[in-house]
């Protein structure tokens, strides 16, 4: 059956249905919560200081159709949001979904899409309250995600890295470059591999506890990894006014990323993007405390250090200095 068959209101009436089945109303959330989808607005009580993020996936700009299943497109599409409330040090909330379809879309594809976004909801304590439904000869998915800090002194931002600090990153960085080359190129590499690089690439986990552990042992400068380490990391040096050393050997990275890419992998990690990972700055000590907190690795790669402000220094395992490349995801910019 196409949407096309049942029309908008049939199929908001399923999705409807779909997001409240077994919904826990006992989450902080859906207490604050006052009216949902059925209105012509969604009503809720806010709680602490307000965030607010949006993220879109468009067809043939940031997936094509043929390379994901609808479950990811929805899982991905949501994810990305809770990394960007991760990367303030806040609380998800509330999600807003906007899908624009083709008339010929299975409804069944429409619902594993949802599937998938109310599952990672629900994960992180997120209700899915409202949104709308349009026509389009591409797919397009847009979510809006209201989340909330309880002091806006203890907010994780990007003008906050001192000298002095130390530069550090969670999990691993470059799997999700290896996702996309493995997709786009059709590289072969062992199942285990697949199966990391994949799901790094569509289901990236949102770093939502880590980033409280952060906020809870004082660190102030964070940012998610979106557009690859370097060009990330700039953000923080140009809003921060400081440089930065990166030793390139302390760069986490996968015992599969090195075995399948050994002479990519470096690569991958510095300017692959999409990672998703929390990257911030803090005193060593801080550092440690949270690595002997947190389940997944804390790596420190560099250092904050006075200079002009985006200037960022690569280190090799013999201490040579490199240029950094121009590399990292920029909408608009034509590639060099």
């Amino acid at each position: 059956m196409k949407v096309s068959d049942i029309g908008e209101c049939q199929l908001i009436d399923q999705l409807n249905k779909l997001l409240h089945q077994g919904t826990d109303e006992t989450t902080p959330a859906r207490q604050n919560l006052i009216l949902d989808i059925g209105d012509d607005a969604a009503v809720f009580r806010p709680q602490g200081y307000q965030l607010v993020t949006v993220d879109s996936l468009i067809e043939n700009v940031h997936f094509n159709r043929s390379m994901l299943n609808w479950a990811d497109l929805g899982y991905k599409a949501l994810a990305i949001n809770l990394s960007d409330i991760a990367a303030m040090g806040g609380v998800p909330q509330y999600a807003i979904v906007n899908i624009d379809l083709p008339p010929d879309t299975l409804v069944s594809s429409v619902t594993d899409c949802y599937n998938a976004m109310r599952s990672l909801a629900d994960k992180y304590q997120t209700a899915i309250i409202a949104g709308d439904t349009n026509q389009s000869s591409l797919t397009n998915l847009a979510v809006t995600l209201l989340g909330s800090a309880e002091n806006p002194d203890k907010l994780l931002t990007r003008n906050t890295a001192l000298p002095g600090q130390k530069i550090a990153v969670t999990g691993y960085l470059g799997n999700a470059a290896a996702g996309l080359d493995m997709l786009l190129n059709q590289t072969k590499v062992p199942d285990e591999s697949r199966e990391i690089f994949y799901r790094s690439f569509y289901r990236p986990e949102p770093r939502i506890n880590e980033a409280r552990l952060l906020v809870k042992e004082g660190v102030r400068c964070c940012i998610d990894i979106s557009d690859g380490l370097a060009a990330d990391l700039l953000h923080i040096l140009r809003q921060s006014r400081v440089s930065a050393r990166i030793e390139l050997e302390r760069l986490p990275v996968h015992p599969s990323l090195r075995l399948c890419y050994p002479l990519q992998a470096q690569h991958m990690a510095l300017y692959g993007g999409e990672d998703y990972e929390l990257l911030f700055t803090a005193p060593a000590k801080v550092i440690e405390q949270i690595s002997a907190q947190s389940p997944i690795p804390v790596t420190i790669i560099g250092e904050i250090i006075p200079g002009k402000p985006d200037e960022l220094k690569l280190v090799d395992k013999d201490g040579r200095a490199l240029q950094p490349e121009k590399n990292g995801w920029e909408h608009f910019k034509k590639p060099k």
